[in-house]
């Protein structure tokens, strides 16, 4: 990448997530930035370790569903692999490819496939946007159900979300078809494409059928501790939600880090979210400082944990070939 790609990139981040902070709180909560602060210092050291277990817990179970989708994987070098790989996407512009690269560097290492790998990286990344596309639609129904006002915007997120669910579910089969005998060179490529993308399918299709009970829980579950960490954010700040409300607020947060300009959907997912809660009457000031408190932990606190994490395996791997060399060379 150029020096000069690179800067325009990191413009058009900075720009988007800056400017849609700045729509959230300024233009939809109506707050400024010193009232933000104060009610963030507010928040104790107990209640920020609090706040760290339910997100260290989240991760934990993430972990479940990394090791499930790549066998042999392992707890331990899921949390690597997720930390390692977030920290990456985090800090470089449009970096999800170079965090894409750098695991698949690793697990390679570990001995795994590139077909595994493929089937792991597709699998986990639907898994992550099915649970996201759901979502909205359980926050819908459960608004119902406690005959609260529901807003036109969110019955069509919802239909819209179930929609794309129903089309992936339809379009599967289609991904498995065996492709037809082509004679014209140029529609070789094509089925090339296809036995690769069918190879994969049947791969996934296997890991889904030995594994879903793990798999599926471990999904729910890491969303669940996600809508559990809001829920305590915004009670740090001194609000009191229904679980109901925070749901909603959690699955259009969610929606919003399908956005692939800005990591985990930064300057995008906190307009929707702030705008929802405090339609919802909640006190504007504590909304900001709440989300913008649950965002530290899923977009920030992934870089220097994850750093670490990988600077020390790095660090090992430098060892342990330096080893290697020495004993081949005795």
């Amino acid at each position: 990448m150029s020096l000069r790609a690179l800067a325009w990139k990191t413009a058009v981040v900075l720009g988007v997530a800056a400017g849609g902070l700045w729509v959230a709180t300024h233009g939809v909560a109506g707050v400024g930035w010193g009232d933000v602060a104060a009610v963030l210092r507010g928040v104790t050291a107990r209640q920020f370790g609090v706040l760290a277990l339910i997100w260290l817990g989240g991760l934990g179970i993430y972990s479940l569903v990394l090791s499930a989708a790549l066998p042999g994987l392992g707890v331990r070098r899921s949390l690597l692999l997720n930390l390692s790989g977030s920290a990456v996407a985090n800090v470089i512009p449009f970096g999800g490819a170079v965090a894409t690269a750098l695991n698949w560097r690793m697990v390679r290492l570990w001995g795994h496939s590139n077909v595994a790998f493929v089937a792991f990286c597709v699998l986990t990344n639907a898994l992550d946007v099915m649970t996201k596309l759901a979502l909205p639609i359980v926050a819908v129904a459960a608004l119902v159900a406690i005959s609260m006002h529901v807003p036109a915007v969110l019955w069509a997120v919802a239909g819209g979300c179930a929609a794309v669910l129903l089309l992936a579910g339809l379009g599967h089969p289609l991904l498995l078809r065996p492709a037809k005998p082509a004679e014209d060179p140029d529609r070789r490529w094509r089925r090339v494409v296809q036995a690769h993308v069918r190879d994969s399918g049947t791969r996934i299709r296997d890991l889904v059928a030995s594994h879903w009970p793990r798999l599926l829980p471990a999904a729910v579950g890491y969303i669940a501790a996600q809508v559990t960490l809001l829920y305590f954010c915004l009670q740090a700040v001194g609000l009191e939600p229904s679980v109901t409300v925070v749901l909603a607020a959690a699955a259009i947060e969610r929606l919003g880090t399908l956005v692939p300009v800005t990591p985990a959907g930064t300057g995008v997912a906190e307009i929707g979210t702030i705008g929802w809660l405090v339609a919802a009457g909640l006190d504007p000031v504590d909304v900001v400082a709440g989300v913008l408190l649950y965002r530290v932990f899923l977009v920030i606190m992934e870089v220097p944990v994850g750093g670490v994490l990988l600077a020390g395996w790095a660090g090992r791997r430098r060892v342990a070939t330096r080893r290697a060399a020495a004993e081949v060379l005795t």
